[in-house]
């Protein structure tokens, strides 16, 4: 009768036994077929986050920095009384644009390096849309990066030199019905569609950017800008310069990028608590994750050696018959050790089916909850930098927002060594028990009540 044949016998003959501990060994092979891959789960979202935070501090200093130096001037919108049919009025909101003599007037002032005129028309009469027009002659536009579409999703920014074409907001190219690639007119003029805006930061979307000269051609104001976006030479002579932009007209609205500096500090403050919990969290879901796969492991080990452990001493009068009928200390170790490997790959079987269908609930209750959020920075149309959640992008694994149950399938890289492990483990909790059965003396065995 070979091994095989023997060991499926001696563990049918015992099927309560083997039952109670094929179940044990499927919990703890379920906790270490699932517990890799929801680890990596995991650490994948918290990583995404804490890279984000990371990129966010960097942009924070480099957007503070710059902006130490930048001044914005606009005429602040007013409420204009507006016929409406032929008897009821209401208060309209309407812009005020700037001219060329202003902007030479600003270019003249000393210590200013830079004024980049910008066209922003709220509404345009042959449709529902924004046009927001930045100077793309030269590359000055780059000195502030939000001037242009940050989010961009599709195709391409503006670059310099571009005439005649434009980028849509994701509401703007919906209501257009384009994509990248198209056409669309506007105030009987043709503009091919080169990128598409997200629409993440509702408050930063910019309906229609287009150069300046071509916002100015379709709207009927050449020489006019909404906003003036000025760099000084030093930090120093920035409130100077500011005194000397209102000496010129009293009516403007005049933000010096100095006063970001006194939010500085709270913001990365911020940052700094949410990249530590972040990485708090990394090293929680790692911890954690090694303790559990530790305790998995030496529950199989432990489970096999003490079941085997227990089957030689109940089979002693058994191993002295195999030897007195001329078994070797070989096949009773091959023996025991092949019930012990059997046993665990069983389990091992139908601890990879549990896991392909609880793995998500299960490794929620056994892991921490990643951190899925991160913190995007934007500024206000005012200039002010805040702080936004980042909930939307690419979520590797990611099942629900905010949730704990995150999917982490079961590869067949991750069957083999589920497999693999629970032959090894099978194999080295059941190595001392079958050690000893095999040097059992065959006369004491024959007299072991």
């Amino acid at each position: 009768m070979g091994i095989l044949t023997r060991a499926t016998k001696n563990l049918s003959r015992r099927k309560t036994r083997a039952l109670i501990v094929i179940i044990a060994l499927t919990l703890a092979l379920t906790m270490l077929i699932i517990l890799p891959p929801s680890i990596n789960a995991r650490e994948a979202l918290t990583r995404q986050a804490f890279n984000a935070l990371i990129s966010t501090d960097s942009n924070l200093n480099s957007t503070l920095t710059l902006s130490a130096t930048e001044i914005q001037c606009d005429y602040p919108p007013f409420f204009n009384s507006s016929m409406i049919g032929s008897s009821d009025t209401s208060n309209i909101l309407t812009q005020s644009f700037m001219n060329d003599s202003l902007y030479y007037n600003i270019s003249l002032i000393p210590d200013v390096t830079h004024v980049i005129p910008i066209l922003d028309v709220w509404a345009v009469t042959d449709g529902s849309y924004e046009i927001y027009g930045v100077p793309v002659e030269n590359a000055s536009f780059q000195l502030d990066p939000t001037i242009l579409p940050a989010n961009i999703t599709e195709g391409r920014n503006l670059q310099v030199g571009d005439s005649g074409v434009v980028v849509l907001d994701e509401q703007t190219a919906k209501n257009f019905s384009v994509s990248v690639g198209g056409t669309i007119t506007l105030s009987g003029r043709n503009f091919t569609v080169v990128g598409i805006e997200g629409s993440e930061l509702p408050q930063a979307t910019h309906g229609i950017t287009m150069s300046l000269a071509d916002a100015q051609a379709i709207t009927n104001m050449t020489g006019q800008a909404s906003t003036y976006k000025i760099f000084v030479d030093n930090i120093d002579n920035v409130n100077t310069v500011v005194t000397r932009i209102s000496n010129l007209d009293p009516k403007l609205q005049v933000l010096a990028g100095l006063s970001q500096l006194n939010v500085a500090e709270p913001l990365q403050n911020q940052i700094t608590e949410l990249t530590q919990a972040a990485q708090n969290n990394l090293n929680q879901i790692q911890d954690t994750g090694l303790l559990e796969i530790t305790v998995a492991v030496v529950a199989d080990a432990a489970i096999i050696l003490f079941i085997m452990l227990y089957s030689v001493r109940e089979r002693t009068r058994e191993i002295g018959t195999l030897k007195s009928m001329g078994a070797g200390n070989a096949t009773i170790l091959a023996q025991f050790m092949f019930e012990g490997v059997l046993l665990s790959l069983i389990a091992a079987v139908i601890a990879i089916g549990m896991g392909v269908f609880v793995v998500p609930a299960l490794s929620s209750l056994l892991l921490p909850t990643p951190v899925q959020t991160a913190v995007g920075m934007s500024q206000l149309p005012n200039g002010t930098i805040v702080l936004t959640r980042i909930t939307e992008g690419p979520k590797p694994f990611l099942t629900g927002n905010g949730s704990n149950v995150i999917s982490a399938p079961i590869t067949p890289e991750i069957m083999l060594l589920g497999l693999g492990a629970a032959v090894l483990l099978g194999a080295l909790g059941s190595l001392y028990p079958a050690l000893k059965a095999a040097r059992t003396n065959p006369a004491e065995a024959m007299r072991y009540e």
